[in-house]
């Protein structure tokens, strides 16, 4: 069973103008609907990270506090996977509305941490960023630093935590943007095994 995790934005909505007017937004260089944060070292991420084993996590029931390392607690988190935490925040607020980027959940500094050290290939997320503000760069940066990309505004992951339980969840994932831009946009698809 194939689920669509991607967020498109409308060519008319109001946040491509945004994007279109402020040179120096986040959203003009890329990080629009669902994209990827790319900072260092490598501009893209490897061809063989287009397929990935999926985890995901349902961090939904602590989604308005600061995320911990504790969500990982009885997942079985390998190296080169596609980590997913779900916390419920796309279906509860307007993708682009004030609510949404506002208060949205965030890693603590020591989730952000320990993630840099397991060698993951990405972290999904339905919400704006792993942190917050002036934070949301130098998490990212930890990340990437790492060798592992951070993919935000996933949506659909509630149906995706609907079928997958006890199966196995394969992530395909396609990124393309403009070179040099810090925001790639991409498809991410979850197979879900049978």
């Amino acid at each position: 069973m194939l689920i669509d995790l991607t967020l498109c934005v409308d060519i008319n909505d109001p946040i491509i103008n945004k994007a279109s007017s402020d040179r120096n937004s986040y959203m003009s260089r890329g990080h629009i609907g669902t994209h990827l944060d790319v900072y260092v070292p490598q501009p893209v991420p490897p061809v063989e990270y287009c397929e990935r084993r999926g985890v995901l996590i349902d961090a939904s029931a602590i989604s308005h506090a600061e995320i911990g390392i504790e969500v990982l607690e009885g997942h079985d988190l390998r190296e080169g996977d596609f980590l997913i935490v779900y916390a419920g925040w796309l279906e509860k607020h307007v993708y682009g509305s004030r609510d949404y980027f506002k208060d949205h959940p965030q890693f603590t500094w020591d989730l952000v941490n320990h993630l840099a050290t397991r060698k993951l290939a990405f972290i999904g997320i339905d919400f704006a960023g792993m942190r917050r503000g002036d934070e949301h760069t130098p998490a990212d940066k930890i990340i990437g630093e790492a060798g592992a990309y951070v993919i935000e505004n996933m949506k659909n992951v509630d149906q995706l935590l609907g079928v997958s339980k006890g199966r196995g969840i394969r992530l395909l994932t396609g990124w393309t943007g403009f070179k040099g831009a810090s925001g790639l946009s991409c498809r991410v698809v979850a197979d879900v095994q049978h």
